[in-house]
């Protein structure tokens, strides 16, 4: 009987010590605020599952939001997204821990705000990418719309994005090689170049405060200031201000 008793504790240690020793992998954070119809996809399964209150979101996970639905994500490290209805957001890598933050998620199709935490360390990367454009943020407020017709529009609010086209967007730029936005001088009698493939590494635009950018599915792109008074009475726009109010 003791020897009974003694092989039970040793079962239950054994359990205890792989409990503590292997954590539910891949988690990053939570959803914490699910409205109406919203559905997630994890990496490894073929259906989708309805979304439910603090569930674990994982690395690999993909939510969808039907038709006047919407949901926010919190991430480890308190990081928000939340996505608006009609929309595909996957979470394709993260790694958040104390010694490394690493994300990269993609917007397929619909609308997001991200009131993202300050990056602190300078090999840490926090990217969302679209089918037009890539956004680099180190923390910020901003959100990004994703059209059926694969363009991509970005507004900041707070801070700076940086934003290139997505590889293999076929951007084109006209001129000498000089990226967009920058003066070009054409001098007599030299011909200017025609228009060419543009890579990731030879643009991107840094995009400010009260500052949009609208990214083609060629790669060009056009970026200006935005009416803020008139953004603020969007009920997309409304609605994330006072979920960030009430995160303070």
């Amino acid at each position: 009987m003791k020897r009974i008793l003694v092989n039970m504790l040793l079962v239950f240690i054994a359990g205890m010590i792989s409990t503590s020793f292997s954590p539910d992998r891949g988690v990053i954070g939570k959803v914490t605020f699910p409205l109406g119809n919203v559905l997630v996809l994890s990496q490894g399964e073929t259906r989708f599952r309805t979304v439910s209150f603090n569930m674990p979101l994982k690395s690999g996970d993909k939510i969808e939001t039907k038709k006047q639905s919407r949901c926010e994500i919190t991430y480890d490290d308190g990081s928000v997204v939340r996505i608006d209805e009609q929309s595909i957001y996957t979470v394709e890598k993260a790694t958040i821990t104390n010694e490394k933050k690493e994300v990269e998620s993609k917007l397929s199709i619909g609308k997001i705000w991200a009131n993202l935490k300050k990056i602190i360390r300078g090999n840490d990367s926090w990217k969302l990418k679209s089918p037009a454009a890539v956004v680099a943020v180190r923390g910020t407020i901003y959100r990004m719309n994703a059209g059926a017709d694969s363009s991509t529009q970005v507004l900041v609010y707070q801070g700076q994005v940086d934003v290139a086209p997505a590889a293999g967007s076929g951007g084109t730029q006209q001129g000498m090689g000089l990226a967009p936005g920058q003066p070009q001088q054409i001098q007599a009698p030299t011909q200017v170049a025609g228009p060419r493939q543009v890579s990731m590494t030879e643009w991107f635009e840094i995009v400010k405060a009260q500052q949009q950018i609208v990214v083609r599915p060629d790669g060009t792109y056009a970026k200006s200031e935005f009416n803020m008074s008139q953004d603020a009475q969007l009920d997309w726009v409304k609605w994330n201000k006072e979920r960030d109010a009430a995160m303070k």
